[in-house]
Parts: structure tokens; C-alpha cells; sequence
């Protein structure tokens, strides 16, 4: 599938966002689609790291634990506006990702996804003890309401609106790399990091790069989450987590930014609708789950496109 058709994709899925808030009124489901948008932001970071550059990543969940509790933090114990606590979360959690990039620049593979899971879990057992900070496992974090200004915006509508604007922004970021020639190096940075150095491009600077903007991306989804959830604990940033966006890019699509949303809210929908089948929850949604790999390996969205290509006239595939 084309990058141009991945745009127009992308943009497709943006638009439908908003048509499906407005046309329910039932606040939990306006919040699953809210949770989903969050998650969103978080799988296009990662399909940036793994799906472009190659670059996996087990440890995205300590990204997002830093963007919810600095947040939580600049808010309730400085007193700084939210909107500029999200924006100076995303950045402490971009800062952080560069400088953690430094010492895995030499690693690949499954060296690299042991390292930052290591650094994921470490990441997990100091939110857990810190508790002066992010409140441990019990009682955890509150956060008050989101406010602009002064202005009450905490309700489900405000908060899809605003987490809408942050996925269009994140979004934004992610197509304009896959276009610019950033996005060529690190094409190249996947394929082989030997030949990619071989030819003058400098692999440590790239991966600081993908892993900075990734965790830039997580950071800002965390910032959100935690005037989604207002109530969390450091339960909700573990491996676990992780793993999940590390599916979402997977079932969505390795290297498209719809794929990752797409993704995105399979992941966040499908437990909640697999909840009737109590004990069985975790065995039906593990073999839907299989049955995607299995027969759409390279993602949902790219075996979909690859279904209607082999179903569509031959004179009228494009």
C-alpha cells in the first residue's frame, strides 16, 4: 500500500473519530473512544520506532508512566496551567528517551528489546516505590479536572476533542517524517545498520532521534491519560502495557500510520467486548488475536488492502 493511500487512510480514520462521539451519548462509550485515541497516540510513536526504524521498544510504558505523573505532579503541586504540564511531560519524556537511546545505539534485535524492557521494569519498580511522588501501587495518583484557562473542560466531549487535537498533531509528525528524508534514513537504519553507516548516515543520531520522538509521542498520550483516568496507580505502567502497544502496532500495521491507530483501538475495544465471556475473556480474545497474525501477517490494514486488491477486477485495481 502506497504512502499516499496510508494518508488518505489515516485521514479517513481522523475524520470518522468525531462522527462517532457525536452520534452517542452514552458517556462510557465516549470514553472507550477516548481511551482509544490515547492509545493511538502512544502505537504511532512506536510504529515509528519499530515499523520505520526497525528500533523495538519494550519499555514505551515507562514513556507514558513519566508523561501521567510529571503532569499529575506540575499540576497538583505547582499549580501549572494542564495544558502546559501535558507539553512539559511530552518533553521530560523525550529527553529521557534520547538519553537512554545513547547507551542502546550499539544494540538490535532482540538484544535491544531485552535492554529497554530491563530499562521498562526498573522504570515500573520506581514508580511503584516512589510513592511521595506518584502515590506507589496504593492509593496512587488524583489529578484534578482538565481546565483551559480556568474553564472546566473535563467532560468527555471536552476530552475527545482535546485528545482528538493531539492524535491530529501526533499524526502530523509521524506522515511528515515518513515523507521527509529523515524518514529514508531510517528506511535504512531497519534494513541494516552496518550499510546504513557504511554510506555516512550516523546511526547513534538516528536512533536518538526515532527513540526521542517515540517517547515524545508516549509522553504526550501519558499527559492525556492522566486527565482521562484523573485516578491511576503504578499498576497501569507496567510491562503489560508495553506489550500492548508492541500488538497494536503489530495487528494494525508494522510500518502505517493507520495500521497503529487502527490497531490502537482493536487493542482497547476487544477486551471490553470479549468481557462476556468471563473466564474465557483471555483465551478468545488470544486466539483472535493468533487469527489475525496467522492470515493478515504484515497487519489488519495492509491484508485488508492486499484482500481487495485479489477480490477487485483486474480492471479496476489501481
Amino acid at each position: 500500500m502506497s504512502s499516499a493511500i496510508d494518508r488518505r487512510l489515516t485521514l479517513l480514520l481522523l475524520a470518522l473519530l468525531p462522527v462517532l462521539a457525536w452520534s452517542t451519548d452514552n458517556n462510557f462509550h465516549k470514553s472507550i473512544l477516548v481511551f482509544g485515541v490515547v492509545n493511538a497516540i502512544s502505537a504511532v510513536g512506536l510504529c515509528l520506532m519499530l515499523g520505520l526504524a526497525g528500533q523495538i521498544s519494550l519499555g514505551q510504558a515507562a514513556f507514558f508512566g513519566i508523561g501521567a505523573y510529571v503532569t499529575g505532579n506540575l499540576v497538583t503541586k505547582l499549580g501549572v496551567e494542564p495544558v502546559l504540564a501535558i507539553v512539559a511531560a511530552a518533553l521530560g519524556a523525550m529527553v529521557l528517551g534520547w538519553a537512554i537511546s545513547r547507551p542502546l545505539s550499539r544494540l538490535h534485535d532482540h538484544y535491544l528489546a531485552m535492554a529497554t524492557l530491563a530499562f521498562g521494569t526498573v522504570m515500573y519498580i520506581g514508580f511503584a516505590n516512589a510513592r511521595d511522588w506518584t502515590g506507589g501501587l496504593d492509593p496512587g495518583m488524583s489529578v484534578p479536572k482538565f481546565t483551559v484557562f480556568g474553564h472546566d473542560t473535563s467532560s468527555m466531549n471536552a476530552l475527545f476533542v482535546v485528545s482528538w487535537i493531539a492524535l491530529a498533531l501526533a499524526v502530523f509528525v509521524a506522515n511528515n517524517i515518513f515523507g521527509h528524508r529523515i524518514g529514508r534514513t531510517l528506511r535504512a537504519l531497519k534494513m541494516s545498520s552496518p550499510a546504513a553507516a557504511s554510506v555516512g548516515i550516523d546511526v547513534v543520531q538516528a536512533k536518538a532521534f526515532v527513540f526521542a520522538i517515540g517517547a515524545l509521542l508516549t509522553g504526550l498520550a501519558g499527559g492525556l491519560y492522566a486527565f482521562v483516568a484523573r485516578s491511576f496507580n503504578a499498576g497501569v505502567f507496567g510491562v503489560g502495557y508495553s506489550i500492548e502497544l508492541l500488538m497494536m502496532v503489530v495487528i494494525g500495521s508494522l510500518s502505517r500510520v493507520s495500521g497503529a491507530i487502527t490497531g490502537a483501538f482493536i487493542i482497547t475495544v476487544l477486551p471490553i467486548l470479549f468481557d462476556r465471556f468471563e473466564d474465557y475473556r483471555t483465551l478468545v480474545f488470544g486466539v483472535t488475536m493468533v487469527l489475525i497474525m496467522k492470515f493478515m501477517p504484515t497487519g489488519l490494514v495492509d491484508g485488508l488492502f492486499s484482500l481487495g486488491a485479489r477480490l477487485l477486477p483486474s480492471g479496476r485495481r489501481e
